[in-house]
């Protein structure tokens, strides 16, 4: 496998992975109406991702909520329930708060990598990002209300509207979840990211967090929840946001996909001597990481890392592989990871017309001096 170096900076390292270190950074843009940007590659090396670089993946712009309190927020419930009505933000204070680390993946990261290339945001590979949200699980707040036995999906609606494209009429951003999924106890309404209330750029003051699914499904800026006894078929459900590839039946997007990535060196970086540590992280929506390996020659063998740092249920693994090189001269590296039900990182991505779940192995190239 062939590969051109360049010079680029090194990575810095953090001293405590559950603290979300100060950063002299910011998102890297992808478009600026709506919003979108990633987080910039030497803010990929903490566990943890500061809330100034935390990607940001808007369908339409931020919505005017400066005349609403946080305290004034009001989420109506509604559709196939027993008792239709409403909870503001003051009322969340009744339920047990509960704090997770999750990372969260927009479906289209590294839709740039795709060949031949697809419509959409052309993210590299900082459109994934770990953040601790604290907030209430969705389950406890719904039972007041009790939902209906045959209900299918709830759906959730953001305070955010727009045209999703020219000609199709304005809307509020509208996705549903599997009822299961939905009221799963880790599904939460969360207000606090990293310590701090979510500001508006990452939906604040409360949204909705789903560990291991694809960014799209934490919707932004809820205000209203609808039991259904049938599947939701709006445009963000049925149209995009669907996997579709040829022949191959199209089917939803949904749990994160297997997938690692090297955040250490960078690519194109010069190394000097001998002794080197490649590091980066690891993750799947379906199961913990079970293991991490990395090749040094261009796929044609592998050695295990080390899985190090924090493990916990719903975030990125990170890893680290110690490297004795004896030769010199430019080196293609990749990662490949596996969790812990046996799904396997391929080394190609599966193309698709709108560029979802890709997790192919992504190399990196250093040149050893």
């Amino acid at each position: 496998m062939h590969c051109k170096c360049s010079k680029a900076g090194g990575p810095q390292l953090m001293d405590s992975p559950r603290v979300a270190r100060p950063i002299n950074r910011s998102l890297k843009p992808v478009e600026t109406e709506p919003m979108i940007g990633e987080t910039p590659s030497p803010a990929l090396d903490s566990w943890l991702t500061p809330n100034s670089v935390f990607y940001i993946r808007n369908h339409f712009n931020f919505p005017d909520i400066s005349d609403s309190p946080d305290t004034d927020w009001i989420v109506s419930i509604n559709g196939s329930v027993k008792n239709p009505g409403s909870f503001t933000f003051s009322d969340l204070s009744k339920f047990p708060k509960q704090t997770q680390a999750v990372t969260m993946e927009c479906a289209g990261n590294n839709r740039m990598d795709l060949t031949p290339r697809v419509p959409g945001n052309q993210f590299e590979s900082g459109a994934v990002s770990t953040a601790v949200w604290a907030g209430i699980s969705l389950s406890k707040v719904l039972e007041s209300f009790e939902i209906d036995p045959e209900a299918k999906e709830l759906l959730f609606e953001g305070e955010d509207s727009g045209e999703p494209e020219p000609g199709i009429k304005t809307q509020n951003f509208q996705r549903s979840l599997p009822i299961d999924v939905a009221m799963h106890p880790d599904t939460m309404l969360a207000f606090e990211m990293n310590g701090e209330p979510i500001g508006v750029e990452h939906g604040g003051p409360l949204r909705l967090v789903v560990p291991g699914w694809y960014g799209m499904a934490s919707v932004k800026w809820v205000r209203q929840i609808t039991a259904l006894n049938s599947p939701f078929e709006g445009y963000f459900q049925t149209y995009k946001y669907m996997f579709r590839s040829g022949e191959i039946p199209a089917r939803p997007v949904s749990l994160m996909q297997v997938k690692s990535l090297i955040t250490s060196p960078m690519n194109g970086t010069d190394v000097k001597g001998d002794s080197h540590s490649i590091s980066g992280f690891a993750w799947s929506g379906n199961a913990e990481i079970d293991s991490v390996d990395v090749s040094t020659d261009g796929g044609s063998t592998w050695q295990p890392a080390r899985l190090v740092g924090p493990s916990d249920k719903y975030s990125w693994r990170q890893w680290n592989f110690s490297w004795i090189s004896t030769d010199t001269g430019h080196h293609t590296i990749l990662s490949r990871a596996k969790d812990k039900i046996g799904n396997l990182q391929p080394a190609k991505s599966n193309w698709n017309e709108l560029g979802y779940e890709v997790n192919g192995f992504k190399s990196i190239c250093v040149n050893v001096i």
